[in-house]
């Protein structure tokens, strides 16, 4: 049981980390955070109103 938790780990850790997938560019990363932002204050401003359909 022991070997095979370790392979597990080791294998997990080696897929995190060879890269498989391509690094994002840094206008990515940063348009994808002003998303994900511009998403929740939306989304709480819609909760905080009292007409939900007005956002939607």
């Amino acid at each position: 049981m022991d070997s095979k938790e370790k392979g597990v780990e080791t294998s997990a850790i080696g897929r995190s980390s060879s890269g498989t997938r391509p690094i994002p560019k840094r206008g990515q990363i940063k348009s994808r955070i002003a998303a994900t932002a511009f998403h929740s204050v939306i989304s709480m401003l819609s909760k905080a109103s009292p007409n939900h359909h007005h956002f939607h």
